[in-house]
């Protein structure tokens, strides 16, 4: 097995043919990335002529010259390799990857962050858990059913609030990605209603500049955007990955109807998997998204748990250095 950089083609080709692609270890991510400032890389491990698995790296700068190798839902590893040939991998990608960009550095790596969505070797590989980034439970809709199907599987509430939000007269479109303006104060409303954190409005403009990333909103009669999607279609996968609603309006129920035609969308575009990017936890009371996660179920889907997010250490004392300033910087706030 060989370790190197790979091309746009070689990364794509290989994480969107997986079985639940990930949007976050694209070819494209990583040049949205790119445009935040920071340092991307791509690498493969190619045996027999053929990749098995590949990792996007995104340089995260910590100031004092310092950072750290952020792979988000990744490294991706092939499809039916045996227990002993993923640790393999993993263990190639942990020890080579730092040593390639070391060449094109910014700032010297302390710890290698990643996120697997295969089950860890933890007492083969000195892995620390640490908290997560990205959301490890997801709820992953299969677009292979009929439409009819889909529906019917629904909870019987859900397919209330369509019909309800049809009866209020409440319609589907996409905008253009210099829309996003219009709805920039629902995803603030949306913000500070729910208590979740947003990233500054240019972020979302950037990404906005992506082919695969669309914005969908629902509208009321007097055509007032009510409701919006942000989502992904990469690979086999549509991915829905922020929503923003107007309370004042919650009566019409758009969001239900926003998200059953982006389903039908979706499945008629081809994809496979509908990919509610995140749930909480089945064994979680207390948990923030514990609201959002009874209207995402309402839609059927299975539950997914990946491994979670981990630290590999290349820097030991660096990195207690890191973890006592994070917690400082908690307690400030």
């Amino acid at each position: 097995m060989e370790l190197k950089l790979v091309s746009q083609q070689e990364l794509d080709d290989f994480v969107a043919s997986q079985e639940h692609a990930q949007f976050l270890q694209s070819w494209s991510w990583g040049e949205f990335q790119k445009t935040l400032g920071r340092e991307v890389w791509r690498f493969g491990i190619e045996e027999n002529n053929e990749i098995i698995a590949s990792a996007t790296l995104i340089e995260m700068p910590l100031g004092w010259q310092k950072s750290y190798l952020y792979c988000p839902r990744g490294p991706i590893i092939k499809n039916g390799l045996l227990a002993e040939q993923k640790t393999e991998i993993l263990k190639l990608i942990l020890s080579k990857a730092r040593d390639l960009t070391i060449q094109t550095k910014q700032g010297e790596e302390i710890f290698f962050r990643l996120e697997p969505t295969f089950p860890l070797p933890t007492s083969q590989i000195k892995l620390k858990s640490t908290k997560s980034i990205q959301p490890p439970d997801t709820l992953i809709l299969d677009l292979q059913q009929s439409a009819e199907q889909l529906l019917a599987d629904f909870h019987p509430k859900t397919r209330y609030n369509i019909k309800l939000a049809e009866k209020h007269g409440v319609k589907i479109e996409k905008l253009e990605a210099g829309q996003f303006d219009q709805c920039w104060p629902l995803f603030q409303q949306t913000g500070e209603r729910d208590q979740f954190g947003l990233h500054p409005r240019g972020y979302y403009q950037k990404m906005l500049a992506l082919d695969e990333v669309e914005l969908w909103v629902a509208r009321n009669a007097e055509n007032a955007i009510i409701a919006a999607n942000l989502m992904v279609f990469y690979g086999n996968t549509a991915t829905y990955l922020h929503g923003a609603s107007d309370y004042n309006f919650r009566q019409m129920m758009a969001p239900n109807l926003l998200q059953w035609m982006l389903i039908n969308e979706a499945k008629n575009r081809g994809f496979i998997n509908y990919d509610w990017h995140g749930i909480a936890p089945d064994d979680s009371v207390n948990h923030p998204w514990l609201g959002v996660t009874r209207f995402k179920k309402g839609f059927g889907g299975q539950a997914i748990s990946y491994p979670g997010t981990y630290d590999f250490i290349y820097q030991p004392g660096w990195y207690q250095a890191y973890q006592w300033l994070r917690k400082i910087n908690l307690l400030l706030k």
